[in-house]
């Protein structure tokens, strides 16, 4: 990526995340954003507000975590390096604490390779079983390997106690599928035990038509 192009698609990401910040996502200084470069990442740096973002506020990385550029990196720096070095195609990730989603993932038995139930045909569409990694220190190894190992095969998990991970490809795409679960999260919440999710075969006739239509 060529410097007008960094700064391009830093200027979105910026973008999207003040509205994930606008919409509640996070709050203060938590959360964190990045987009790769090949080999390379940044990554908002620690103490940042993602409402408040600006190109200084990224660090830049190499995925052995060696800093290239820019202040002290987030935390949870390894926590995207593991990502981005398990799928090559990731170009995008974010790390939000949408309250509703939060909540849905400290509940008591909840189910590891299925953190909700799905209630909307779109939920079902774009992220159907979201799986449920159990709660490591924030900023730890033991996250970071075990959830780069867990979206080797998916986009997308509950962090139990702490919050969600979305990778993608564009901080749009993202930000989408983190709408898309928190409004799934509130449902579920909103329902509890008296609750009626989709079956599995109107998940499976959904899905079916989505992959058919392009969706």
């Amino acid at each position: 990526m060529d410097k007008r192009n960094a700064d391009k698609k830093l200027e979105l990401l910026i973008e999207v995340s003040r509205r994930a910040y606008e919409k509640g996502f996070t709050s203060g200084s938590g959360g964190n954003v990045s987009i790769r470069d090949g080999d390379i990442f940044y990554i908002s740096s620690t103490g940042t507000c993602l409402g408040n973002l600006h190109k200084d506020s990224f660090t830049c990385m190499d995925l052995d975590g060696n800093i290239l550029s820019g202040p002290k990196p987030s935390k949870e720096f390894t926590l995207h390096m593991e990502c981005y070095k398990r799928r090559q195609e990731v170009q995008c990730i974010f790390h939000l604490h949408p309250i509703y989603t939060i909540a849905a993932g400290c509940r008591e038995g909840i189910d590891p390779s299925c953190g909700l139930p799905v209630y909307t045909p779109g939920y079902a569409l774009r992220v159907n079983a979201i799986p449920v990694i159990p709660y490591f220190r924030p900023g730890s190894q033991e996250l970071a390997k075990e959830t780069a190992k867990v979206l080797e095969t998916c986009d997308s998990a509950l962090l139990k106690n702490h919050g969600v991970i979305v990778v993608g490809q564009q901080p749009e795409s993202v930000f989408g599928l983190i709408e898309e679960i928190e409004e799934n999260a509130h449902i579920a919440l909103l329902l509890g035990d008296s609750g009626n999710p989709m079956t599995e075969s109107q998940i499976r006739e959904i899905r079916d038509w989505g992959g058919a239509n392009g969706k």
